[in-house]
């Protein structure tokens, strides 16, 4: 009948200091990083393609090579 209300939670909350000139170069840091990952992409969709042109050229030189023998 007479029972005890639900208090809410107390936490500690230490406030962090706030660096607009490290936040700065937070984020030119991440923008980097962003552009290296989108060139790592292009160059190894151009690796794949050179390597098929090289595998496709290998293949008609070595058939061309088996039929002169």
């Amino acid at each position: 009948m007479f029972m005890k209300l639900a208090k809410h939670k107390t936490f500690e909350y230490i406030p962090r200091i706030y660096d607009p000139k490290k936040d700065e170069s937070q984020k030119t840091r991440i923008r980097f990083r962003s552009l290296r990952e989108h060139r790592r992409k292009s160059y190894s969709f151009i690796w794949m393609l050179a390597l098929l042109f090289f595998v496709v050229y290998l293949i008609i030189l070595l058939s061309k090579i088996a039929n002169n023998y």
